[in-house]
């Protein structure tokens, strides 16, 4: 054979075997798997989904700071009257005249719905063209004569857990009729709340000797049945009761009081007070 068909050969052997081998590291190793895509979340899941309004919690109440009782006075003529104090939802108290045409039935719907009753012991003014009323009582009773009165006028408001005075400019001054009144107060274990209606009054002072819980007014709420002047005397409630850490006030069911508070409730609250009993501020 001649050399160059000799070294043609062994180049087309060598190239073929290069490729046998080549073609069986292809076989022995397999590809790499693709690599897996990463899941693509939707925009909206990055995001946290937004509070409805309604549901978001509400805002923490105001810390209280002092508390206050409010007496509605004069029940016991009017029915409509009394709805605008029950509409209130608070716990007020509802001070009812005695032997008038609704005096048992708003007692006995008051103590329902969770208000105090107190009686509105009718007493004699200076005035003497004033009228006091069914019940009431003056200066030139007996000690035995006052205190059958009050029991009487304690009959037609069944429930009263306390007693305050209607009027009485004379009468809480002088010392003998206030005694004879409390002393009724003190035997059927009721407390007395002295409306003021005049600086020389001797209610609480002789109360507190007698050892019956007592208080006494702080702020009148309508002496004017006018809304603004309500509501100028409320803001002055949430004064005194502030500087204090209590107070008592006195309205009239028959006047915008009870209407003028209604509109003024957020505004009380927001101030820190909280409307109570009035037992809670007897003493």
């Amino acid at each position: 054979m001649k050399p160059r068909a000799f070294l043609l050969i062994l180049l087309l052997v060598v190239a073929g075997a290069g490729t046998g081998v080549y073609l069986a590291s292809r076989r022995q190793t397999p590809p790499p798997p693709p690599r897996p895509q990463e899941a693509r979340r939707p925009p909206e899941a990055l995001q946290a989904p937004a509070v409805p309004r309604e549901s978001r919690p509400p805002s923490p109440p105001a810390p209280r700071k002092a508390r206050v009782a409010i007496i509605f006075d004069d029940a016991g003529g009017s029915w409509e009257d009394f709805q605008a104090v029950l509409s209130l939802h608070r716990p007020v108290a509802v001070a009812v005249l005695p032997h008038l045409r609704y005096s048992r039935e708003i007692a006995e719907r008051a103590a329902r719905e969770g208000l105090e009753v107190l009686l509105h012991l009718p007493v004699q003014p200076e005035d003497p063209k004033k009228a006091l009323g069914p019940g009431g009582i003056t200066v030139d009773m007996g000690e035995k004569e006052i205190r059958r009165k009050v029991a009487e006028d304690l009959s037609s408001v069944p429930g009263a857990r306390g007693v305050n005075n209607h009027m009485g400019s004379l009468g809480t001054a002088d010392p003998r009729v206030m005694r004879a009144i409390l002393q009724e107060v003190k035997e059927r274990g009721l407390f007395f709340v002295d409306s003021k209606t005049s600086p020389r009054s001797l209610g609480e002072a002789l109360a507190r000797e007698l050892g019956v819980p007592a208080a006494s007014r702080h702020v009148f709420l309508d002496n004017e049945d006018d809304a603004a002047y309500i509501a100028a005397q409320v803001r002055r409630l949430i004064e005194v009761a502030l500087r204090q850490g209590e107070a008592i006030a006195i309205g009239h069911v028959h006047r915008r009081t009870a209407k003028v508070l209604a509109e003024m409730l957020p505004e009380v609250e927001a101030a820190g007070i909280e409307i109570v009993p009035v037992s809670k501020l007897v003493r």
